[in-house]
């Protein structure tokens, strides 16, 4: 999957905004700033294509679960209508 221009910055103002929201990194301030080195966007890449494929591969088992229940569903009605018992 290739990660357009657009993206790629959502997921980097994103990663900043989580990073200011836990207060993880101390040492940025007005005064000492932080850089954002190649290593550090790569990590960030890596880290938010790694959720992303996790979140995909979840929906996908999910929407597997579904159809085979309602699979399952329709097998089951049919069984039902086939043994009806006339009289």
């Amino acid at each position: 999957m290739r990660i357009t221009k657009q993206q790629l910055r959502r997921m980097v103002i994103q990663e900043m905004r989580n990073v200011r929201r836990q207060k993880r990194l101390q040492e940025g301030s007005a005064n000492r700033p932080i850089r954002v080195t190649p290593q550090l966007l790569n990590r960030i890449i890596k880290e938010e294509y790694a959720a992303f494929s996790k979140r995909q591969r979840l929906a996908e088992a999910r929407k597997r679960k579904i159809a085979i229940i309602r699979r399952r569903r329709i097998a089951e009605a049919r069984r039902r209508r086939s043994n009806r018992n006339f009289y």
